[in-house]
């Protein structure tokens, strides 16, 4: 889990840098400024924005840019056969794209500036795909410290895992990065190109026979910032998103979730039954259950050098299974919303 993996003796390789965006006009300045600020030869990287039939004013902010170094602005107004959604956007990208390693992320992210030079260590001649760790803030004021950042560890921890075994659990689309010819020779979007999401986990899933090896780089100067914004109902209607794609999964990814699902259920049995009657055995097993969580998200979060929550733990106990089961269950009915 999170094994050190040898940096790449080449400083600086090429990157393609692929955005779609839409309807992204109050996010897309701080990714600019971000990109503006990248150190990183500019005869060794690439800008390709991607405006995904916007209706608000992000192609006319995309074009202001334009005449920056390295950027290709592409305005894509739809029509790729068995493509939709923002994937059809980022195939146009990725098409359009000069070099070999492609490097995503999203429209409300911020990069470092060191971003671009710990992607290209981490490709080394046998690394073809590469994830990099993020933090959801609401603005620039809020704390890394959060119960959504927590939920967010553990989500790498088990694309870590999954990766290390070849067997693909989840991925996140805001910082990742993969070669262009493994995305070829994979056949793309074939096959996924029909569904709304999925061009980060459904993706790795179909790449994965054809990656030497995938890694998870834990590097702080890799690490970004997605801005989420104060919208609850966006949230709501993102935690839909990624719930709902549970049915595209193999099956023993889908009996795991099933698992997962029933694991959650039964800890909210146990507590209301602790509750109507003192039970020490079920006491102690609670006790037992939270130690062993506890101890496995200390483990893991320090090996890959992700925040801990510290106090808020707790809470995060209580509530995570209840997310869970809510948006497992409001997932299977799919009708979320979508820009």
């Amino acid at each position: 889990m999170g094994r050190k993996h040898k940096k790449s003796a080449k400083t600086y390789q090429d990157i393609s840098i692929v955005v779609a965006a839409r309807n992204e006009a109050q996010n897309l300045s701080s990714l600019l400024e971000s990109f503006a600020k990248l150190d990183y030869p500019t005869e060794h990287y690439e800008i390709i924005i991607v405006n995904d039939r916007s209706t608000d004013a992000t192609l006319e902010m995309l074009q202001s840019w334009q005449n920056a170094a390295n950027y290709t602005v592409i305005d894509w107004q739809g029509g790729e056969e068995g493509v939709v959604g923002k994937k059809a956007a980022i195939l146009q990208g990725i098409r359009a794209a000069r070099f070999d390693i492609l490097a995503f992320t999203d429209a409300d992210c911020v990069v470092p500036p060191t971003w671009l030079k710990a992607i290209s260590e981490s490709f080394v001649e046998d690394v073809d795909y590469c994830l990099g760790y993020s933090i959801i803030k609401r603005d620039a004021r809020d704390s890394e410290i959060r119960l959504k950042n927590f939920e967010r560890g553990i989500y790498y921890a088990l694309a870590t895992l999954g990766m290390n075994l070849r067997k693909p659990i989840t991925s996140m689309a805001c910082n990742m990065a993969y070669r262009k010819s493994v995305f070829m020779a994979a056949g793309g979007f074939e096959g996924i190109g029909h569904l709304a999401s999925g061009d980060d986990d459904l993706l790795l899933m179909k790449m994965m026979p054809y990656i030497r090896k995938a890694i998870f780089d834990p590097d702080p100067r890799h690490k970004l910032v997605s801005y989420e914004g104060f919208d609850i109902g966006k949230r709501y209607h993102t935690n839909i998103r990624r719930a709902s794609k549970l049915k595209f999964y193999p099956l023993w990814l889908q009996a795991l979730g099933v698992g997962v699902f029933l694991y959650f259920l039964l800890f909210y049995i146990s507590l209301i039954t602790l509750y109507n009657g003192f039970s020490l055995p079920l006491l102690i097993a609670l006790l037992y259950k939270t130690g062993a969580e506890l101890s496995l998200c200390l483990l893991l979060f320090t090996k890959l050098q992700i925040p801990l929550l510290g106090a808020l733990y707790p809470i995060q106990t209580l509530l995570f299974p209840a997310q869970f089961i809510f948006y497992a269950v409001r997932g299977t009915l799919g009708k979320y919303r979508w820009k």
